[in-house]
């Protein structure tokens, strides 16, 4: 489908064309311009509508082609003043720069055919106002007879002077903008930028130099020869940059891939472009590579999911068998220990005084050991899971378990509400470990223990002042809670040295699949 500018560029083409016969007409027969600088001014302008229809077949919608040839039409434009006709000459002196905000446009909006900033708009608006404005202001005070509209006549001089400083202001504006770009630019921009900044700087020094030496000096006229034929040079600079130009962001609209059976799809706003079989080719292997990061990414957080999920199943399969060992010892070896006492202190007591002494002895000595053996099994069911934990909660049964150890514990408490049983059954085991180990290895004789919820996470800290020396990949203790706070999804850090250690672990209410409560 036709692209709505290619009517606007078929226009500027004709006109270009024909405006470019009428030139070379006017400025072969006005007698005062060489045939070099004839040839010159005629064949850039003509170079400017090439590059222009080249760039708009490459790249329809881009407005950079339609801008290129419109600096080829601005040209000849100027060489209107060069008619005896004085409607044509009349119309022809306001346009006597016209290329100058054109081509300043051109500059600064190459190669997406838009200003980007605020000052570029600016300084392109103030060339227009500035050039136009004076050329009509030329119109008003010029000295030619065929100047139908000359009110003020014989100023003409000042005005052409007033609008050649105009345009000189404005290129090196240009210049000065187009070489803050190259210089900021990364280096695909450079290198798109690099023949049209070349050939501007060195049009502005060939061209300075020139005028600065003036009409008499013999390196004016080479000079000024050397700044046409680098002019003439720019629109074949201007398209390399287009014919240069890959697939950018500001390009990206419309443009369907296939990968492995994959659809891919990407924005193109410009089809032309994808003539290009490498950049097809490019684009496609670099969607690919995303979409095959993505695919991964997504596996491997379902990966993740599915480790945590299964390590929080193990960690509540070995709470509750945790559980089925204290009942059966309660229950069951603890029962049956109890029984077998009774009936000792029964046999004592219906025997008397007929039992021999050493009998006697044999009875309160087994009596004794099995007290003994009840207490640590006692102890044994408590290390495994506290009653008192299942009953009244975490704060509970670290109060209890700090009463028990025989050192003494600072217990620094927040506000604990109950807790999901894996959450309390872990932070319990933390301090339990630490407060074990302080008191096995540290040679301290004091610990502080803080406990409190801080937004959605159970926080637990266990210091000492000892020695020092823990590692938590050192033994099977601090590393199996380790593994055991990991897999709520939570974290254990030990930090230990001369001045003590530190056991932090800090558990989620709340897993990332929404576990615990």
């Amino acid at each position: 489908m036709q692209h709505p500018r290619t009517s606007a560029m078929t226009g500027l083409l004709a006109a270009g064309c024909a405006l470019g016969v009428v030139a070379l007409t006017l400025k072969a027969g006005e007698g005062t311009h060489s045939a070099l600088d004839t040839a010159l001014s005629t064949t850039t302008g003509f170079l400017f509508l090439l590059a222009g229809a080249v760039a708009h077949v490459r790249r329809p919608a881009n407005p950079i082609g339609v801008l290129i040839a419109l600096a080829g039409v601005a040209l000849f434009l100027e060489d209107l003043q060069f008619a005896h006709n004085r409607v044509l000459y009349t119309i022809a002196v306001p346009l006597r720069a016209a290329s100058s905000p054109v081509i300043a446009h051109l500059v600064l909006a190459f190669p997406h055919g838009r200003l980007r900033s605020r000052w570029e708009r600016l300084l392109v608006a103030g060339a227009y106002l500035v050039v136009l404005g004076s050329g009509v202001v030329g119109l008003l005070v010029d000295d030619d007879p065929r100047d139908l509209l000359a009110i003020w006549p014989g100023s003409g001089a000042f005005a052409d002077r007033a609008l050649d400083l105009a345009a000189t202001a404005i290129s090196a504006g240009v210049v000065v903008v187009l070489l803050y770009r190259w210089l900021s630019g990364r280096l695909p921009q450079r290198r798109l930028l690099s023949p049209v900044v070349v050939i501007a700087l060195a049009g502005a020094v060939t061209s300075g130099a020139g005028t600065a030496l003036g009409d008499a000096h013999p390196l004016s006229d080479p000079l000024l020869q050397a700044y046409r034929i680098l002019f003439c040079l720019w629109p074949l600079a201007f398209l390399a940059g287009v014919m240069r130009a890959r697939v950018g962001n500001a390009e990206m609209i419309r443009l369907l891939l296939e990968r492995d059976g994959t659809g891919l799809a990407a924005l193109v706003q410009d089809d032309e472009v994808w003539k290009d079989s490498r950049s097809i080719d490019a684009l496609n292997a670099a969607a690919g590579l995303v979409l095959d990061n993505q695919r991964l990414t997504d596996e491997l957080e379902q990966r993740l999911a599915e480790v945590r999920a299964s390590r929080a199943r193990l960690v509540a399969a070995g709470d509750e068998e945790r559980r089925r060992l204290e009942r059966d010892l309660h229950d069951g070896a603890q029962q049956r220990l109890v029984s077998v006492v009774l009936l000792l202190r029964m046999a004592d007591r219906r025997s008397g005084a007929g039992l021999p002494p050493e009998l006697r002895a044999l009875l309160t000595g087994a009596v004794d050991e099995l007290q003994t053996a009840i207490t640590e099994l006692r102890e044994l069911a408590r290390g495994i899971r506290p009653a008192i934990l299942t009953e009244a909660g975490l704060v509970a049964a670290v109060r209890s378990l700090a009463d028990r150890i025989p050192m003494e514990v600072a217990l620094t408490v927040g506000t604990v509400p109950r807790l999901d049983a894996a959450v309390e059954a872990t932070a319990y085991f933390v301090t339990s470990e630490a407060l074990t180990n302080a008191l096995k290895h540290a040679r301290t004789d004091r610990a502080d223990v803080r406990i409190e919820v801080a937004g959605a996470e159970l926080r637990v800290e266990v210091t000492d002042a000892g020695v020092g020396g823990a590692d938590a990949e050192g033994g099977t203790g601090l590393a199996g809670l380790r593994d055991r706070v990991q897999a709520l999804g939570g974290e254990l850090e030990v930090a230990s040295g001369p001045g003590g250690t530190t056991v932090t672990a800090v558990i989620p209410l709340a897993d990332p699949g929404g576990t615990f409560t």
